[in-house]
């Protein structure tokens, strides 16, 4: 529908005081409940972005400020961070409705909202308590580690163990490398987490935008999504970058982090494109949704191997193209 006619649709009659506890409620949620708050996240700028397109700016601005609020006692920097983000990402909608925009331009423009905001509390919090942030994290990270490993704790049992004392060392020593090392993957698992916060919270406005009348560009069916083929190459180098030693330790780190990060960039996209491929293929062969769902709990049952397999099938799916896709040819 034409954005001038927006005034003409049931959105006017919201409640402001009813879309601000929404907003406060979802910010209660994506804060004080671990990983299933990242539910809150996707629903926060809702409320805001319904106020801004029924021509409420100043209703709007207030939601956001009000449910932010409270939680200037729990961090002053964040808190305000969050109610720009929310009234931006309001904004974001705005013109993508005015402009009919393009979905993927839409979900572009709300990721790097998303990325601005994370960087802008980096750099406040930097410059409020003078040290460097990153690097404070980073340092008190590893010191925690440290701590755990070498807590007295776990050698006093290492007697209940199977192995002997020098052994259970090694392991141990090797386990602390490891979770040292998992902290420099983290700027790609955030890169991937805010993509999917940000893909979700498309699908999840689009939802209640259809509801009051907004013809928002919705996505193709689950088992019809696909990705440019070119992707791949995003997967191949983090592989070769891991895979293929260096000279130098240093050098070989410095690889083994950028290698990583790709990996944990684009390796979820190809594992939602497996459970695609396989959700096109149980649709293919009219397989009942009961039976889906028992397929998908006991694929659960082996995670790690169904993650890996799922990947590899939404990899060579580029090759293979089970679900017989209309895509240009390679090139």
């Amino acid at each position: 529908m034409p954005f001038d006619n927006l005034r003409n649709t049931k959105i006017e009659r919201l409640s402001l005081p009813l879309l601000t506890l929404f907003t406060f409620l979802s910010l209660v949620f994506a804060v004080f409940i671990p990983l299933f708050g990242v539910a809150g996240v996707i629903f926060l700028p809702v409320p805001v972005t319904l106020l801004v397109l029924s021509g409420r700016v100043r209703d709007s601005i207030i939601c956001a400020v009000i449910a932010c609020a409270v939680f200037f006692y729990f961090d002053y920097v964040m808190a305000p961070i969050i109610a720009i983000l929310i009234v931006v990402i309001s904004f974001i909608y705005k013109n993508s409705i005015r402009k009919d925009k393009r979905k993927l331009y839409t979900i572009a423009c709300i990721f790097l909202s998303f990325c601005g905001a994370l960087l802008l509390y980096f750099i406040i919090t930097s410059l409020v308590n003078k040290v460097n942030y990153i690097s404070e994290v980073v340092k008190n990270y590893n010191a925690y580690i440290d701590q755990v490993f070498s807590s007295e704790f776990i050698l006093k049992y290492s007697d209940l163990m199977p192995v002997d004392r020098s052994q259970l060392e090694i392991i141990l020593n090797q386990t602390r490398d490891i979770l040292k090392f998992i902290i420099y993957i983290i700027p790609g698992i955030l890169i991937s987490l805010i993509a999917l916060v940000s893909f979700m919270n498309y699908i999840a406005t689009n939802a209640v935008l259809i509801r009051y009348g907004f013809n928002i560009k919705p996505f193709e069916s689950f088992k019809n999504w696909d990705i440019p083929w070119y992707y791949c190459w995003g997967v191949i180098t983090g592989l070769i970058l891991i895979l293929i030693p260096y000279g130098g330790q240093n050098l070989n780190k410095i690889l083994d982090i950028a290698g990583f990060n790709l990996l944990a960039v684009f390796c979820p996209l190809y594992l939602i494109l497996g459970i695609s491929v396989l959700w096109g293929v149980m649709d293919k062969f009219k397989v009942s949704l009961i039976w889906r769902i028992i397929i998908f709990l006991l694929l659960s049952l082996f995670l790690s191997f169904t993650v890996l397999i799922l990947s590899f099938i939404g990899l060579i799916d580029i090759w293979f193209n089970f679900r017989r896709l209309e895509r240009k040819q390679l090139a």
